[in-house]
């Protein structure tokens, strides 16, 4: 059966990732890496036999510049449409993370937070916009599956689920030590910031009721269905 979400690790041992979920029409690229991870992500599409041309699409599933850091830059070499939530959608067209979500979960974390707030990516506009509760079929790519509308994160975050079994929910948790996916990768916790920790806690509800059984995560992964119960099952 033919592998349908390639992980791309931005950084390694997939401490930030992006992904290409496969379809028979076209390809989807989910989220873009860090700013200057363009041609890291065409080499690593390479590498995995993907022609540029094939893909279709690019999601970014949050505001936060490790997750659309290249976007402009890679709507531009692939020629395809961005597509974004409304509610996070001013983070690509300022091209600076949405600071007022970045809330740390530990204080080690405000480290991190003031590179993020520092980092500029080239400002872009989306071209497909979600709204409110969204259940986007991607069915125009070749692909059995739908975006749906998770927040928690940010008020705009996005997940991925497909009818194969795997889904792709990026930070609604990580894995890992640190930032994630170094050592303990079916070890989960929270990312280093979350905005609404009530509504991550239902949207990670909403993910296991659309029975997927592997999860790729944004930093470390993926992780099992098993995994991310015991994590909601022990949710703060």
């Amino acid at each position: 059966m033919m592998k349908s979400v390639i992980q791309l690790s931005i950084l390694p041992m997939g401490m930030i990732n992006s992904f290409v979920i496969k379809g028979t029409k076209k390809h989807i690229l989910v989220d873009s890496g860090i700013p200057r991870s363009e041609e890291e992500i065409l080499f690593q599409l390479k590498s995995h036999g993907i022609d540029k041309k094939d893909i279709g699409l690019i999601i970014i599933t949050h505001g936060h510049i490790d997750h659309f850091g290249s976007a402009a830059e890679l709507k531009l070499k692939l020629g395809v449409p961005l597509l974004i939530h409304a509610l996070d959608a001013v983070a690509l067209r300022t091209g600076k993370s949405m600071v007022e979500t970045l809330k740390p979960n530990k204080k080690f974390w405000n480290i991190l937070k003031r590179k993020l707030i520092r980092d500029v990516a080239t400002p872009c506009e989306p071209d497909i916009i979600l709204n409110g509760d969204c259940n986007y079929d991607l069915n125009e790519w070749g692909i059995d599956g739908k975006i749906i509308h998770t927040p928690g994160h940010t008020p705009g975050s996005l997940s991925v689920i497909l009818s194969d079994g795997n889904a792709i929910i990026v930070d609604l948790a990580s894995s890992g030590i640190l930032l994630g996916g170094i050592m303990f990768y079916s070890r989960m916790k929270h990312p280093p910031f979350h905005d609404d920790l009530t509504a991550l806690k239902k949207s990670i509800e909403k993910v296991l009721k659309e029975k997927a059984d592997k999860f790729y995560l944004g930093h470390g992964g993926p992780v099992s269905r098993k995994d991310l119960m015991h994590y909601l099952a022990r949710f703060l």
